[in-house]
């Protein structure tokens, strides 16, 4: 029996034989478990193929890596989001979060997933009144966000967390849940433990990466890695937040992170919002992206495999001719890319970044050195191969001049691999 024809049960709507697998990367590391080079024997590894349900439409990894392994990743996680382009995201997300639900004087905010607290530090700064409260699993962040100034409870938002946070503000006005819930085991189960802490006006807002008509169109493989197991629609997402008794009201499609999409939703017996005609319009392009039928993504797994091949021949040629390479940025998508096409040490001399939680650490499966930025000038390479490629305009802004000087060129892999000279 091929992938494509190889059936598993959905984990959205529970279609006993929904899910059709239709790309398969290969055995890859966890995304975001980066290590000391010290701890880089053992480490695990498992097959990663993605398919989707015929019934919801809910695309997905056909058999997750064990929960232990990834709750482990979480619990070490070392992202925290830099640079301008994401602290500009979050200051108008926490702008439209303000302007859409227009939420009450003093109103109860609770972010899931908070990370260090920039959302929520963006919220203060339209709502000084309002009280906040994140929920981080990662010890080390959640530390970061508390000497920020953000309320902070340590740990995975489950049921006995969803009682601290009642116990603390009583019920919440707004619940967000920013690139978070692609990465729940059971979204269903998060959802409903939401809706019974939101106040009967109140809002949820969700917003994730992964959104699949931005992978397809940029031909984003590296969006899939372990610790996500979704890539959402508006068709996907509907009925996941049925099950848990909400309904969308507002619909946004956001370029962030290579494509995200934004919903509010309200509690489906207490909610006054009317639903906006935005709704409709993401359902519509959606439709007409063909996430409703399986040939747009065979036809994704098709461009994939295109796309590995030109990437891998542009880097061979410029090595054959003697040129050396670095890697700009480490994010979790970058495992996969690494991974799929084969590059590693052989290739590339390290990878710069600018999150000291990374640096000192080797990337999962090709164990690259990740260091600070300023080994482009004390090492400098031929050429940078763009790993955090999402970030591109800003990347090559900072590597602007060097270009022609210390570096030939920079390699950008994705949409379609490019040598910007």
């Amino acid at each position: 029996m091929s992938a494509s024809e190889r059936r598993t049960p959905c984990r959205g709507c529970g279609s006993s034989d929904g899910v059709r697998a239709f790309l398969d990367l290969g055995v890859q590391p966890l995304g975001n478990a980066f290590l000391p080079p010290t701890e880089v024997a053992g480490e695990p590894s498992f097959p990663l193929e993605i398919g989707v349900c015929g019934r919801c439409h809910l695309v997905q990894i056909v058999e997750p890596a064990p929960a232990e392994a990834t709750n482990r990743v979480y619990r070490n996680y070392s992202y925290v989001p830099t640079g301008e382009t994401l602290a500009r995201h979050y200051r108008s997300l926490a702008s439209d979060i303000v302007e859409v639900v227009r939420p009450r004087a003093g109103a109860h905010f609770l972010d899931i997933g908070s990370n260090d607290g920039l959302l929520l530090r963006s919220i203060r700064e339209r709502r000084p009144e309002a009280e906040l409260l994140g929920v981080e699993p990662s010890t080390r962040i959640a530390a970061i966000a508390r000497e920020k100034g953000i309320p902070t409870i340590g740990g995975f938002f489950d049921a006995p967390t969803a009682e601290e946070v009642r116990r603390r503000l009583g019920t919440v006005d707004v619940a967000s849940a920013t690139q978070v819930l692609q990465h729940i085991r059971e979204p269903v189960a998060l959802l409903r433990s939401v809706h019974d802490i939101l106040a009967p006006d109140g809002v949820l807002v969700l917003e994730g990466r992964a959104y699949f008509p931005d992978v397809a169109a940029k031909v984003a493989f590296d969006t899939f890695y372990h610790e996500l197991l979704y890539a959402f629609t508006l068709h996907s997402l509907e009925p996941l937040l049925a099950q848990a008794g909400f309904v969308v009201f507002h619909a946004e499609h956001q370029d962030v992170y290579g494509g995200s999409l934004r919903v509010f939703a309200q509690r489906r017996e207490s909610g006054t919002r009317e639903v906006s005609p935005s709704v409709d319009t993401i359902r519509s392009g959606e439709r007409a992206a063909g996430v409703t039928g399986f040939e747009a993504y065979a036809e994704f797994a098709r461009r994939v495999a295109e796309v590995r091949r030109k990437l891998l021949a542009t880097v061979r040629e410029l090595a054959a001719a003697g040129g050396t390479f670095a890697g700009y940025g480490a994010p979790s998508t970058g495992t996969t890319l690494l991974s799929y096409c084969g590059l590693g040490t052989e290739t590339l001399a390290y990878i710069v970044d600018d999150n000291p939680l990374k640096q000192g650490l080797v990337t999962p499966g090709t164990h690259v050195p990740i260091v600070p930025s300023s080994a482009l000038t004390e090492r400098p390479t031929d050429y940078v191969l763009v790993l955090a490629w999402r970030l591109r305009e800003e990347i090559v802004g900072r590597l602007a001049p060097r270009r022609g000087k210390t570096i030939k060129g920079i390699v950008v892999p994705l949409p379609t691999p490019e040598l910007v000279r």
